[in-house]
């Protein structure tokens, strides 16, 4: 039986690792389910190199591990980084190093002969995101919760070498907080596109005099908190909230020109395909959706019985996979293990039963209600009127 390829790679809370076969609607486990624990959950992925042989994922414990598309196992070695303070917002890799950033801002290229030439970047508290610049590895994007987008050169790191502007104070002259939770490199250009935590997409362009946005729309009223640049047609980006929202936003005229519906949880991941109209998404709702892009039609759904975090979407061709029933029940097993605290809530509680009144019982009770009031009516009419005492005047 011919090794299965795979699409898609999902990250799950869990700290397993999912390999999807789109053809066959089919999924596996990849990294051991005896591993699965809410400490090594899956926070950050990224391809080992351009030809997508392989795909590092890193772990909330700040360990990397690696997965061999070729070989289909993940390697023995482990990579742990330290510094700093947090899970993991994002990794890549630049030239064959790691980089890592996590929450508390710090951003490190890794030096594995020497720890001396390690490159290290304060890149702000409370970091949400960095992505690389896939035009430009040594240029990457930071940004966070009041940590405007920050552009930097891992060859001259001591200054960025772009720092966004606040946008102007509201109509009520308040200032408009900042919150940047994704940023993406438009190609072909050096503009910059960021989603945010108040529900914003902006355009930045750092040749322009200006630091502030070039662009800046509002998408629906809730935090955005994944966005994706769409590959096969230019200044078009998707992104998804708290809410199960996605949309297609249109850069040249500040428009959202699709709306896509089928969720049931808060989006935290979003990959367009790298050459065709298609996007992938995953999130709380445990399941992973394919939509076409132009006709809005949704391709695919599986559910992956974790809450999931992170994905990446593949360009090779899949071809079909078959699904190990016996791997599939363990997976099923341990998760319920996982999460049998909140089950036992649950199942705890008291159940109040409720007494279902039929519709003729009802009118039998408003017919004798109808008759007590006539009857109580007639014994009042029976009663003799008083009449009053008039004083007649004496002569």
């Amino acid at each position: 039986m011919a090794a299965p390829m795979y699409n898609v790679f999902v990250g799950a809370e869990t700290g397993l690792l999912k390999g999807i076969t789109l053809k066959k609607s089919q999924w596996n486990n990849l990294n051991a389910i005896a591993s699965a624990d809410r400490e090594k959950e899956i926070c950050a992925m990224c391809w080992d190199n351009t030809d997508e042989s392989k795909v590092c994922f890193g772990l909330k414990n700040r360990q990397v591990l690696v997965y061999d598309v070729d070989a289909q196992s993940v390697e023995d070695e482990i990579h742990t980084f330290d510094g700093g303070s947090g899970k993991f917002r994002a990794l890549a890799k630049v030239e064959g190093k790691y980089l890592t950033a996590v929450e508390s801002g710090l951003v490190k290229l890794w030096d594995d002969d020497e720890d001396k030439n390690s490159i290290e970047i304060e890149a702000g508290k409370d970091l949400f995101c960095m992505e690389q610049n896939p035009q430009k590895s040594h240029i990457i994007g930071t940004g966070g919760k009041e940590n405007e987008l920050k552009l930097w050169d891992l060859q001259r790191h001591s200054e960025p070498i772009f720092k966004a502007k606040n946008v102007k104070n509201d109509w009520l002259n308040l200032r408009v907080p900042v919150w940047v939770m994704g940023v993406q490199f438009l190609p072909g250009s050096d503009k910059v596109v960021t989603s945010t935590g108040h529900h914003q997409v902006r355009v930045y362009d750092p040749q322009s005099s200006q630091r502030r946005p070039v662009l800046d729309i509002e998408v629906d009223e809730y935090p955005l908190t994944a966005i994706s640049l769409r590959y096969d047609q230019d200044n078009q980006v998707l992104v998804g909230n708290t809410q199960g929202k996605m949309a297609l936003v249109d850069l040249r005229n500040g428009k959202v020109m699709q709306v896509y519906k089928g969720f049931a949880g808060g989006i935290r991941d979003i990959k367009c395909h790298p050459s065709k109209p298609l996007v992938a998404s995953c999130g709380l709702d445990r399941h992973i959706r394919i939509h076409d892009i132009d006709s809005r039609e949704m391709v695919n759904k599986l559910y992956l019985k974790s809450r999931l975090n992170c994905l990446l979407f593949s360009s090779r061709e899949g071809e079909n996979a078959t699904v190990n029933k016996s791997e599939v029940q363990k997976e099923a097993d341990v998760e319920s293990g996982i999460e049998s605290e909140d089950e036992d809530v649950w199942e705890n509680l008291e159940l109040v039963k409720t007494k279902t009144v039929k519709k003729k019982e009802k009118e039998i009770v408003v017919k004798e209600d109808k008759v007590d009031r006539k009857r109580k009516k007639k014994k009042k009419s029976d009663k003799p009127k008083e009449v009053p005492m008039i004083a007649k005047k004496r002569k």
